[in-house]
């Protein structure tokens, strides 16, 4: 084995030992879920490293009336949305992301995620290995309904346009 290739298999070991935190499973909440593979501290982005996809758009949800119901029920259960007004969509909505996954509670008390303000994903608390990440969609709007990130942010997460 080279030199070259003992350094990245070094590094791809580091990785997945420091930068991986979460993986996909069953939801009691909804459906599938992300859930802690091990403990993971107040105020770790367990999604860095990882692709959170190029674009996204605020859309009034009344442009969907004539989609699928499939289609809404995707844009339901994936894309945040604010009081059944407004969603946030990715421009490529065949993306595999990785919060597309997250499911919702209203309950604050029950949130232990969010998106903060420069776009980056936060841990709100300790969460336990096996516990499932919750966010709050409303956490993503000002009270006029407008989305809070207005920053293009291109590092790993996400640019928005309004």
């Amino acid at each position: 084995m080279s030199q070259t290739q003992k350094l990245r298999d070094l590094l791809a070991l580091k990785k997945v030992n420091t930068k991986v935190w979460c993986r996909l499973g069953v939801s009691k909440v909804h459906g599938v879920g992300i859930f802690a593979l091990k403990d993971i501290p107040k105020g770790t982005d367990p999604f860095v490293d990882s692709y959170m996809g190029d674009e996204f758009c605020l859309i009034d949800k009344r442009k969907f009336q004539d989609s699928p119901k499939e289609v809404k029920d995707m844009l339901e259960d994936y894309w945040p949305t604010n009081d059944n007004k407004n969603a946030i969509v990715p421009v490529y909505p065949n993306v595999l992301v990785w919060t597309n996954y997250l499911n919702y509670t209203q309950n604050d008390n029950e949130v232990n995620i969010y998106l903060n303000d420069k776009g980056k994903w936060e841990t709100t608390k300790d969460i336990k290995k096996g516990e499932e990440l919750l966010e709050n969609p409303n956490h993503h709007f000002n009270e006029d309904g407008s989305f809070k990130i207005r920053q293009v942010i291109h590092r790993h997460y996400l640019s928005f346009k309004n």
